[in-house]
């Protein structure tokens, strides 16, 4: 969507609506100098409530008028709004209102950058779709948003940055949302190289035989399930002068069948998006030349798919996977943690000061926390505060689960060093698959996990959610990395 964006004290007059904030209990006019300054006083009370318009968040009222249209947006309680308020409702207006000109009066009590991130990442997200597969498709209208609010350094970079950072959320649905037939492991890792050189990225991409001098016996067990061979793409930021190194790690299956512990159909109708990890962290890492981050960013990215062929992995067999650990396979269907081993003895190997992996690893974290909540584990309480406090600023919800040391237990193996999955185990899945990972990060490295499983794909419009991949992770991974660590760094 390529929009002209503007910071603006009056609505211009060419376009052709107007956005005004309307607060649950209070009508259009009322103390509201936003209201009032564009006439939305105007409207009568008896008409708001016979159209149900009541102000409450989200709530959207095109009123026409003279030359052009008044959009009355309710916020609920004034006394309530803030940032995520007004991102939620803006994405209600992308979905409501067409027009090519839009200018939107922001509220007062909202800080004007935050304002300004709100009003771009709201319209840009919630008007989102992929049509790149449909037959027939409507251009975009919208070309011009005026952002009514005081012009200044911090709102200037409020709106660069969140055009940046919405458009690396959209590189990461575009990446979930396609066919698994068409974004395979080497499709992927060509995607990568290219976003490198647009970005200023450097870009490594191993092929089989790179993957098989390396050891990574994890991802070279469940590409064999596939005939198209797995790739790792190693992905560098690296500034002048460094003030600290985060290791990122994302788990790209591009499409999961469960390999030999063959899924139902009904539950491989996502698995196009279990690659949605490696997705959020491409586009997040794609951002950060342009943001100017202080930190070196290693990204990894293991990428396969996870098929049954004529001589998938099976269950029983043991894979030596990075670093010498032995692993028995006890369900091939839990096969992101394999991959992700492997990364993250890589990662680790490069002395990091802190490492973050996210994975659509479980479905009991989707079961545990629901489709808006996604579960945060790691190894350091003040690294896995970093990152949830990230989340909160952008309005991602990371929820702190543990990792119990008594669960250990349930992860060795009669024949191996563990096992990668505890089978008759109905409870604590979500927390056995993190104290796997745990096992392949270095003693001392903070290390936090995100199991994004319930938040990578939408059924529906939720705020800036829209059906299909939600990018989910790409905010919260910049925001991170955009501010100093936590810690000082080890080196």
């Amino acid at each position: 969507m390529s929009i002209e964006w503007d910071l603006v004290r009056r609505p211009p007059e060419t376009s052709a609506a107007v956005v005004v904030p309307v607060f649950a209990g209070e009508s259009p006019g009322d103390s509201s100098a936003e209201s009032t300054a564009e006439g939305a006083g105007a409207v009568s009370a008896d008409f708001l409530a016979a159209v149900g318009f009541d102000g409450s968040a989200g709530r959207v009222l095109p009123v026409p008028g003279p030359g052009r249209t008044e959009v009355l947006l309710g916020l609920g309680p004034r006394s309530r709004v803030d940032g995520e308020v007004l991102r939620r409702a803006m994405a209600e207006v992308a979905r409501a209102i067409t027009v090519p000109g839009l200018a939107v009066v922001v509220p007062s009590q909202v800080p004007g950058p935050v304002a300004v991130r709100a009003v771009v990442e709201g319209l840009l997200l919630g008007g989102y779709r992929f049509t790149r597969h449909r037959s027939a498709v409507s251009e975009p209208v919208l070309r011009r948003v005026d952002i009514v609010v005081a012009e200044s350094a911090d709102t200037r970079a409020a709106l660069a940055t969140a055009r940046v950072v919405a458009s690396a959320v959209l590189l990461a649905r575009d990446l979930v949302n396609e066919p698994g037939e068409e974004l395979t492991p080497d499709v992927f890792a060509e995607r990568a190289s290219a976003l490198a050189a647009e970005t200023g990225l450097r870009c490594e991409i191993w092929d089989v035989d790179r993957i098989t001098e390396e050891g990574l016996g994890g991802l070279l067990g469940v590409g064999r399930g596939s005939p198209r061979p797995p790739r790792l793409v190693r992905l560098t930021h690296e500034p002048a002068a460094p003030t600290g190194t985060v290791a990122l790690v994302g788990k790209g299956v591009t499409f999961d069948a469960g390999g030999l512990s063959l899924k139902p159909t009904a539950q491989m109708v996502d698995m196009k998006a279990d690659m949605a990890g490696a997705a959020a962290v491409l586009a997040a890492v794609s951002a950060l030349a342009v943001l100017g981050c202080p930190l070196r960013v290693d990204a990894w990215l293991p990428l396969t798919e996870n098929l049954l062929s004529a001589d998938p992995i099976r269950v029983g067999d043991v894979l030596r996977l990075r670093g010498g650990r032995t692993v028995e396979v006890r369900n091939a269907d839990a096969e992101g943690r394999l991959i992700m081993a492997d990364a993250l003895v890589l990662a680790g190997e490069q002395s990091p000061d802190a490492v973050v992996d996210i994975a659509t690893l479980t479905d009991a974290a989707a079961v545990a926390l629901g489709r808006e909540v996604a579960a945060l584990m790691g190894s350091s309480d003040e690294w896995t505060e970093a990152v949830r406090q990230a989340g909160i600023r952008v309005g991602e919800a990371l929820w702190p689960l543990p990792l119990p040391v008594s669960y250990r237990s349930q992860l060795e193996s009669r024949v191996a060093d563990l096992v990668n999955y505890t089978t008759g185990v109905r409870h604590g899945t979500a927390l056995l698959a993190g104290l796997f990972l745990a096992e392949f990060v270095p003693a001392g490295v903070p290390w936090a996990h995100l199991d994004i499983q319930g938040t990578a794909v939408a059924d529906a419009d939720n705020g800036e959610w829209v059906p299909g991949g939600t990018g989910f992770g790409v905010r919260t991974l910049v925001e991170l990395l955009m501010a100093p660590l936590p810690f000082p760094p080890r080196r």
